[in-house]
């Protein structure tokens, strides 16, 4: 049955790929299972609570996830038995937990868990929490309970078994269940009472509830997908959706039992399914990675993916998506290639100058570049390095042809005829110059060329030099100062030089004349009253950045070498934007930044088009944020959780001081540390607040208080650590030469020294039951995917009877005793260092050496690097052994 819908779902995607778009996100992967710390790899609930913080229950206890790691709480009692099928906040300190072996509540503050009484509930895992009238409600399979809180207890006020809960978007409260569809719940007259709804569906077992932006109610039952009430997707199999959610950016996605997550796509006014995501990913990797129990999608945008036995997968979508432009040529040439010239005609028409590849129409209802002929035979691979529409004609600047002039017949039309050439002898314009730029200014038309610039109204007759620099951009102040970009990247105004130790790419002049240049040491801000001009940059790195345009709202766009940037001019602030492909995809040209009418923006790349266009809502929400103050025992420092997951490494924290600095000052973090402790004696506040990736500040922040009661010289404290390492040195030496030479004495007395680790490790070899565990650890280091249920089977024992008997011999967990045999025996290949620390720990299976490195330095103290020279230390200050 299963693979019927499989091929009928790609017959439906064949039919329609001619007219498919698909929608590019700038998006990340990622994936995180029991080597990330999570308790265990089935995952059946994902919920993020009202600081941010995010919960996942698992199959063998619930862990949280900070934005850095995740820390895991097993239940108290028999651990492998509580599958967490729910999770949901009951108050600002509680989580309401529910499992196959009863219900509980989980101190948030105290890490603790409380077994809930309720009646005739012992085995029924609560499915629904919600409220009316402020009294709370528990929906379970044994039906619905109001609860009391005081006394952690409850008492049924109805039968109905409950299996989820949504509220609509009038504010009704609508619950589903087991086989008998859809009911609103309400109080009257302090009764509590059940009213059906949605009548088509009173047989139908609903999975969930959930409403599009727009209103219209989606419904997922075993049977299938409901949008409006009406049946639309249905399955042979039951029970083959798993799970439902509604993206902001993607619209309708499933979970299912076999097919990893499936996308809903209406064509032609009917609905079919594709693939969420592209199977040849990061994240997808073996059988159980299809398997899906749970989605979520955060309060960020990022949607979390729980699967059976596979982990949990991260999927960051920004609310902003691109488009990059294919020529329509794919056959013969596949690339537009290297982008020169953008420009918008006054029709709205945007027209493309490429390297070699002549001039290229983009077209907005097939999203492609459509090749546009200029000339007659075999002269249509122009370079073609600028593009202008001035009185109803189309010039364009080519490297070696001059100014072509052409003319197209209608608005609709997408044949361009030439008409001619512009030059003149007498100006100095030949018709062989090499074309550089051409702008518009007050109904004239502006020449950048290798033989300097020109103006004229657009006929060789009014053509007219006005100086002989090369040049590749100019502009017209509202003043009428004429600013020019020389062929060397100098900027000039009125024929002045601006000293700007830079080389200049681009140049936007705002209303107010104050000019933003794209130079090589970032974005610069030139002011004619002041001397030297400003810089700007990312936190902790310099950009070169190669174009800028401004949208209507005041924010800067820029064009770089390393993708797109937004810079907020108000906060200083940078955002970046990054699509996939790599540098090339990535690398814009100098000035090829066009900000159409639609308020989108074209940038030119060395591998085509890409476009985006922002508009007011198309960013994440405000970020969520956690500070802890006093971090190392110190009250001036502070540490700070960012919970917006979307493209978490992207995000930032700010802060300022009360007195007597007011500004706030932007750090780029997911999560960071602010240390004060280098401030003089004194009391301060400090306001601490986050940013997203989008580069959207919290509205909220927090204040804290400190003192500084002394300060400290600095120079005397370095030189006293100076003196310390010194001393310690020659200790080490002295120490190390007495070592070596009582080793001389005794000879072959000499036993091979032997660390702490490898002590316990040949004390476990002695014990039958460890050894054939490690031995089963051992053959399989290199397998990644090897985890606690491989080892339980290979050992032929239960899970309890392994995880009590290897209690009685150490104090691990099973997950712990693996890290630790893999941990051990990578050290034996770094003290024989034929093996980078890179290949050692994919050999030992782990993930990613960065892993490894943290996992490795949390055991022994210091990194794999350092291992060798301490490993021989340590051999050498060793006493014999008499």
């Amino acid at each position: 049955m299963l693979r019927k819908i499989v091929i009928c779902c790609v017959f439906l995607l064949l039919l329609c790929s001619s007219k498919l778009q698909g929608t590019q996100y700038f998006q990340k992967l990622a994936k995180f299972t029991t080597e990330h710390g999570i308790a265990n790899n089935t995952i059946l609930s994902v919920f993020q609570d009202s600081t941010g913080l995010l919960w996942i229950g698992t199959f063998q206890g619930i862990s949280s996830y900070n934005g850095s790691e995740f820390v895991s709480y097993p239940m108290s009692d028999s651990i492998f038995l509580h599958a967490i099928s729910f999770i949901d906040q009951i108050n600002k300190n509680q989580l309401l937990l529910g499992t196959n072996e009863g219900n509980y509540l989980f101190s948030i503050s105290d890490r603790g868990f409380i077994k809930l009484d309720l009646p005739q509930m012992e085995h029924s895992p609560i499915t629904a929490l919600f409220r009316i009238n402020n009294k709370i409600y528990i929906g379970s399979k044994s039906g619905i309970f109001e609860y009391d809180e005081e006394r952690q207890t409850g008492i049924r006020v109805s039968d109905q078994e409950i299996t989820c809960k949504q509220i609509s978007p009038d504010q009704k409260l609508l619950l589903g269940t087991y086989g008998n569809g859809i009911w609103e719940a309400k109080l009257e007259a302090e009764t509590f009472t059940l009213v059906s709804s949605y009548p088509e569906l009173k047989k139908e077992k609903l999975v969930s509830i959930q409403f599009q932006d727009d209103g219209v109610p989606v419904f997922l039952t075993d049977k299938g997908l409901w949008i409006s009430g009406i049946e639309e997707i249905r399955t042979e199999t039951p029970d083959f959706f798993t799970s439902l959610n509604i993206s902001g950016t993607d619209g309708i996605i499933l979970g299912t039992n076999g097919e990893f997550v499936q996308q809903v796509q209406q064509i032609d006014g009917k609905y079919s399914l594709k693939d969420y995501i592209d199977r040849e990913n990061e994240i997808f990797n073996d059988f159980y990675d299809a398997q899906v129990n749970i989605l979520f999608r955060d309060y960020s945008g990022s949607v979390w993916i729980g699967t059976n036995r596979a982990g949990l997968n991260k999927i960051d979508r920004k609310k902003i998506s691109y488009k990059k432009y294919k020529s329509n040529l794919q056959e013969q040439e596949p690339e537009a290639g290297y982008i020169n010239a953008l420009t918008q005609s006054d029709d709205g028409k945007i027209w493309i100058g490429t390297s070699g590849k002549g001039l290229y129409l983009l077209d907005q209802e097939k999203e492609e570049l459509i090749s546009i002929p200029i000339l007659q035979g075999n002269m249509n691979d122009l370079f073609i390095e600028a593009i202008l529409h001035f009185k109803d004609k189309l010039y364009i600047g080519t490297r070696h042809m001059g100014i072509i002039t052409a003319d197209y017949p209608s608005l609709n039309s997408k044949k361009v005829i030439a008409s001619g050439q512009l030059f003149s002898t007498e100006a100095g314009l030949a018709k062989n110059d090499y074309i550089y730029g051409l702008k518009q200014f007050n109904e004239k038309l502006y020449i950048c060329s290798d033989k300097g610039s020109f103006v004229c109204g657009g006929e060789a007759d009014d053509l007219r030099r006005l100086d002989s620099m090369p040049s590749i951009n100019i502009k017209v102040d509202s003043l009428n100062n004429m600013w020019v970009l020389s062929l060397y990247m100098e900027l000039y105004f009125n024929q002045k030089k601006i000293e700007l130790s830079s080389e200049v790419s681009d140049f936007y002049i705002n209303d107010t004349n104050e000019v933003w240049a794209a130079t090589s040491k970032g974005l610069a801000l030139i002011q004619m009253e002041s001397s030297k001009p400003f810089f700007f940059n990312p936190p902790d790195k310099v950009i070169e950045f190669t174009s800028i345009e401004k949208d209507k709202k005041g924010q800067f766009w820029l064009g770089s070498r390393m993708g797109m940037y937004r810079f907020d001019s108000k906060r200083k602030l940078f955002t970046s934007y990054q699509i996939p492909g790599g540098s090339k995809a990535n690398s814009f040209n100098h000035g090829k930044l066009l900000h159409s009418r639609l308020d989108g923006f074209y940038w030119g790349s060395n591998d085509g088009v890409v476009s985006i266009n922002p508009k007011e809502n198309s960013y994440l929400a405000a970020p969520l944020f956690k500070v802890e103050q006093g971090a190392n025992g110190t009250e001036s420092i502070f540490k700070i959780y960012n919970y917006s997951f979307n493209h978490h490494e992207e995000n930032g924290i700010a802060y300022r001081f009360s007195d007597p600095d007011s500004t706030w000052r932007y750090i780029s973090a997911n999560q960071s540390t602010l240390d004060f402790s280098h401030l003089g004696k004194g009391s301060y506040q400090v306001d601490i607040t986050a940013i997203n990736s989008d580069g959207i500040v919290s509205k909220d922040y927090s204040s804290f208080k400190f003192q500084r009661k002394r300060t400290y010289n600095t120079a005397v404290i370095l030189w006293f650590i100076f003196v310390l390492i010194l001393g310690g040195i020659v200790f080490l030496y002295w120490r190390s030469g007495n070592a070596i030479n009582s080793l001389l004495v005794k000879g072959e007395d000499q036993t091979v020294m032997e660390t702490p680790e490898e002590k316990i490790f040949k004390e476990w070899m002695k014990n039958d039951f460890m050894q054939k565990a490690i031995l089963l650890i051992e053959n399989n280091l290199s397998n990644n995917t090897y985890g606690v249920n491989e080892l339980y089977a290979g050992m032929q024992m239960s899970k309890s009877n392994f995880y009590r008997k290897l209690k009685t011999n150490t104090d691990l967990s099973p997950n712990e005793l693996i890290r630790f045999v893999r941990l051990q025996k990578s050290t034996q290949l770094l003290i024989e260092a034929k093996l980078s620390v890179n290949e050692i720990a994919y050999d030992m299976g782990f993930n990613s050496p960065s892993y490894f490195t943290r996992c490795f330095k949390q055991h022994f103290g210091i990194a794999p690097s350092e291992y060798k020279e301490y490993y021989e230390n340590l051999w050498c200050i060793s006493e014999p052994v008499q």
